[in-house]
């Protein structure tokens, strides 16, 4: 993942035990509106039309603690509802961390309470969540040691999803989305 938004496949351990990249960064241009779709969620994420998509649920939320868990439960909801219950459990961690990244990164801004949005949708080959925050600082992946108490949540995001990444956002208030998708099916 780099400065300037582009998205990093999931990493993989060779059998040396080092990390290698199991894909190529792909940077994706975003126009800025787009009828249909919220413009902090590009209207194309790699390659595919998000208007297009039958599935898509927006929630807006302050930056707050609470966000967290007023998050999940909407999440899990529309997954049952789209028969993907299997992935709930993923999903709702993923949300969760994305969540409280955006909650700490938009802590000390102006207003008080910024907004957060979280998106998710399915077109039935992927599922994307997306979370978009007042906050231009981009999400930074730690690597660290076997005892560190804090900062995995991006290396769990990166587990528990096919991939991640983040970009500038376009709405007003909304400086930054972080996203990870989860392939459904077997398609290209």
């Amino acid at each position: 993942m780099d400065a300037r938004g582009c998205c990093q496949d999931r990493l993989e351990i060779d059998a040396t035990g080092d990390v290698q990249s199991a894909g190529r960064p792909s940077s994706v241009s975003y126009p800025s509106r787009c009828d249909g779709v919220p413009t902090a969620i590009p209207p194309c994420h790699h390659g595919r039309n998000l208007q297009r998509w039958p599935l898509h649920d927006t929630l807006i939320l302050g930056a707050v603690a609470d966000a967290v868990p007023t998050a999940r439960a909407p999440v899990r909801q529309l997954l049952s509802g789209w028969g993907q219950t299997e992935l709930s459990p993923d999903v709702s961690m993923v949300v969760s961390e994305l969540v409280t990244n955006s909650v700490a990164a938009s802590a000390g801004l102006q207003p008080v309470a910024a907004a957060l949005m979280v998106w998710l949708g399915s077109d039935g080959d992927l599922l994307l969540l997306a979370v978009a925050d007042a906050s231009p600082q981009p999400p930074v992946r730690l690597s660290l040691g076997p005892d560190a108490e804090r900062g995995r949540g991006l290396a769990l995001v990166e587990a528990l999803s096919s991939r991640w990444g983040w970009h500038p956002a376009s709405d007003t208030g909304l400086r930054k989305v972080t996203w990870a998708e989860w392939r459904l099916s077997l398609s290209p």
